[in-house]
């Protein structure tokens, strides 16, 4: 039988691993009773980079699964390539003249698209937009 893990629980596993020897390393075995503060000499200082990178990449890994929620939402649809790009772009909260030039195509394209797709997902506005895909 095998056992599958996906990305997202390993990678919180090594995170809390990871997290814990960090606080261990930072509070326990660099305790000085004496002082009663931690001491940061050049070992401690060497383990802050990495926890710091493994907090910030955490971050980013949190945020890049929320694209990729969005984007399967946004599936379920059925909406063209064109019309996907520019739910994105209001989901970017970007105006209607901004998604024009950054498409190259005319402001009435645009809001051909996004009559379109207020019709395939069966909202009046933006705000329902939003709400709708995420959810």
């Amino acid at each position: 039988m095998k056992i599958h893990i996906n990305n997202t629980r390993l990678f919180l596993i090594g995170l809390t691993v990871l997290i814990v020897i960090c606080v261990l390393t930072f509070n326990v075995v660099y305790f000085s009773s004496y002082y009663g503060i931690s001491q940061i000499d050049y070992f401690n200082s060497l383990l802050l980079v990495p926890f710091i990178l493994l907090i910030f990449s955490f971050g980013i890994f949190i945020e890049q699964n929320k694209q990729k929620e969005k984007l399967k939402r946004i599936d379920t649809f059925n909406l063209t390539s064109k019309e996907k790009e520019v739910t994105l772009m209001i989901l970017e909260k970007k105006k209607n003249q901004e998604i024009a030039n950054q498409m190259f195509v005319e402001l009435s394209t645009v809001k051909t698209h996004i009559n379109n797709i207020y019709k395939k997902v069966e909202v009046k506005n933006r705000k329902e937009l939003f709400e709708k895909i995420n959810k």
